[in-house]
């Protein structure tokens, strides 16, 4: 289990309409300016209604509900799926049976494309749309696993290491480094991508860094801690890999895009990794005896499906709310795991510095969010204050200054 999902693009507010007022001039007509007192009234509320965005304001609701459903649901997940290895301990088996239930993908889309459009499609002509990124022409199974194969490889390993992680560290541990993911996204952007150097970002890169190793370190040298962040941190390498791979041969598409290659990514897992889960079983290396230890399927079945809607909030929850909502959502998974933590393990201890380390990733992951050009809106909204500010202030002056008689010189007559 991952955090894998689409590329998170900053979204900006929609702006408003600009309601333009008539003036007045000299050389206007008169006739123009009689107004009957409900046209005013008219306006008013026009003007009203336009600095009130009930949109946006509904918009941000959502994202803000969406975002405390996907950390409760990243919680719950990480811990069931850590509850299912005490009783199974396959981890490559749990991950390719919760990576099948992403065929569901574009049924579930398509489920809502009938609740919600008004002009409804048939699904063969829906995937069509859906699947151009892959290649013109039907959509064949070669097509299939050509395109969707590298995706499906990324994200079995990143869940495959994710899942060795949360046997030797906690799931607040294993949350904080996957929040990193971010950062490592954007030096592989910046280097292969040749993405846009923002310093900003190389301090979020670098505070990410010095989270891990103070979460590598917060149990002492001799611990199991240090093996399960450095098998974190490698889910965390693969799961920004397959962002950056994504941006690279897919790039910016919609929602049902999304939901076609997260299904072709459950086709090539069911295909192409059965053969896997079958030579470790035969080899012991994932091994459960029948008659002794049965699969805990309600468990397994759990973890799929928590996994299953939590990847639907993180891609399909930017058509509702603002992408950044949804991101922050990512980021709220860290005191979400905590809280898991603290009430399902007695022997949980918040040190100080694994506190400063979940403070530390936290920044870092805030300073990521912040859009490209947020120096020059900054500058520029700092202007306006500081315009505003001297208007104020020379409105003052102009008013409370007035001239003041010269005074005369004591034993000069004033000349007439």
């Amino acid at each position: 289990m991952n955090k894998l999902s689409a590329k998170v693009s900053p979204c900006s507010a929609p702006t408003p309409a600009v309601l333009h007022l008539p003036t007045s001039t000299e050389g206007a007509d008169p006739q123009k300016d009689l107004r009957t007192e409900s046209e005013v009234r008219g306006q008013e509320v026009s003007s009203c209604c336009s600095r009130c965005p009930l949109k946006a304001v509904l918009r941000l609701t959502a994202g803000l509900l969406l975002a405390g459903c996907v950390s409760a649901t990243w919680a719950w997940a990480a811990h069931s799926a850590k509850h299912t290895l005490t009783r199974l301990h396959a981890p490559f088996f749990i991950i390719w049976f919760c990576s099948n239930w992403n065929v569901l993908f574009f049924p579930l889309y398509y489920l809502g494309h009938l609740l919600g459009s008004e002009r409804r499609e048939w699904p063969t002509v829906q995937l069509r749309k859906c699947s151009r990124f892959l290649g013109d022409g039907d959509l064949t199974l070669r097509l299939v696993l050509k395109g969707a194969a590298p995706f499906s490889l990324l994200w079995s390993v990143s869940g495959y290491l994710h899942l060795l992680s949360l046997c030797r560290i906690s799931i607040s541990d294993g949350s904080a480094v996957l929040c990193c993911s971010h950062a490592f996204a954007f030096l592989l952007s910046w280097i292969g991508l040749k993405d846009r150097f923002m310093g900003v970002r190389i301090v979020a890169a670098i505070l990410s860094i010095t989270g891990i190793v103070m979460l590598a370190y917060a149990d002492g040298f001799h611990s199991n801690s240090i093996t399960g962040v450095a098998l974190g941190v490698g889910s965390a390498s693969t799961s920004a890999f397959y962002k950056v791979l994504f941006r690279k041969h897919v790039g910016e598409v919609g929602p049902g895009a999304v939901c076609v290659l997260l299904s072709c990514v459950g086709v090539c897992n069911l295909l192409l990794h059965s053969w896997l889960c079958v030579l470790l079983y035969l080899t012991h290396t994932e091994y459960w005896s029948p008659t002794q230890q049965s699969v805990p399927w309600s468990s397994l079945c759990t973890t799929a499906a928590l996994l299953l809607l939590f990847n639907v909030l993180v891609n399909l929850g930017g058509v509702v709310s603002y992408p950044a909502l949804i991101s922050l959502g990512i980021l709220l998974t860290i005191p979400a795991s905590v809280a898991v933590d603290w009430c399902m393990s007695v022997t949980l201890v918040v040190s100080n510095v694994r506190g400063a380390a979940f403070g530390i990733i936290s920044a870092g992951f805030l300073l990521l969010l912040l859009p490209e050009d947020w120096d020059e809106r900054a500058l520029r909204w700092f202007g306006t204050l500081w315009h505003s500010r001297d208007e104020s202030v020379l409105g003052e002056d102009g008013g409370t200054d007035t001239p003041r008689p010269k005074p005369k010189l004591a034993g000069v007559a004033a000349l007439p």
